[in-house]
């Protein structure tokens, strides 16, 4: 069933600044999508789209089958979890006060959100300690779990996340990377994630879209787009880095299955003595 629906949606800013034109879209509930493609293509356009920070010129999105121009534009906010890069974590406030900001507006009672919050504090791998912190004592990596923290808090149906661990290290990036699959096969959320990192998409999207001047290249599973790519410019963007992303995941699979496969068998042949 569809979430989101983007129907012949254009935005420009003039007659020479297009940036998405006649976008046909449908994003189904449980799918994790993410959205590649080069610097300017519209990324970060139709994901803001999608919560009202950017109008179309023209076409029409439906958000849990109703009209965008039909949502009051800060209830709709209200229901969509956002992650930024830059986080947005309130300085002054505790990490238990940032990640309850949402329920706080809301007006959810103080027992509701006690209990919340040190549900997303174990979702997101941190410890109940953090909820004292103020963010200038945590790092990039804990940061950015505490925003993914906040955006849950409503129990949106939908998140939204802008190139949320291009700012944190390689190591922290895999871990959040990981938490995201976690946190999205426990939830089942609809999450829609932008990234300019080709094997982040391969990584994580259940469904992959390749935009580019503004139009969609291809929309498909990894396999899809690395193996049976519709035309040369999406053979050219993923190259090497996607037949690579996949080989990865096929090798480490592969250990997983030997290594459950060898305890299996040790465990038959103690119980067999």
């Amino acid at each position: 069933m569809a979430i989101i629906e983007f129907e012949g949606v254009t935005k420009r800013y003039d007659d020479s600044n297009v940036v998405l034109e006649n976008l046909n879209l449908q994003i189904n509930h449980g799918e994790l999508v993410t959205i590649v493609g080069p610097s300017g293509c519209g990324k970060t356009t139709l994901l803001k789209m999608i919560n009202t920070l950017v109008k179309s010129s023209s076409g029409d999105i439906y958000v849990k089958g109703k009209n965008i121009k039909q949502w009051d534009p800060i209830q709709l906010r209200r229901t969509i979890g956002y992650v930024i890069q830059q986080v947005g974590l309130f300085p002054h406030m505790t990490i238990e006060k940032n990640i309850n900001y949402v329920l706080d507006i809301m007006g959810k009672d103080m027992n509701l959100k006690k209990q919340r919050v040190h549900e997303l504090i174990d979702l997101v791998g941190l410890s109940e300690m953090y909820l004292k912190k103020y963010p200038r004592e945590l790092s990039g990596g804990q940061k950015q779990r505490v925003g993914v923290a906040r955006a849950l808090a409503a129990d949106p149906d939908i998140i939204l996340m802008d190139e949320p661990f291009g700012a944190v290290d390689e190591i922290a990036r895999t871990k959040l990377q990981d938490e995201i699959i976690k946190i999205h096969k426990k939830l089942n959320n609809t999450i829609i994630l932008v990234t300019h990192d080709i094997e982040e998409a391969l990584k994580l999207g259940s469904k992959i879209i390749l935009l580019n001047n503004g139009r969609i290249e291809q929309i498909g599973t990894k396999e899809e787009i690395v193996f049976s790519p519709k035309n040369k410019y999406v053979e050219s963007f993923f190259g090497i880095k996607g037949f690579k992303a996949i080989i990865d995941d096929e090798k480490l699979k592969e250990i997983y299955d030997r290594t459950v496969r060898e305890r299996n068998e040790i465990t038959d042949k103690i119980s067999a003595c």
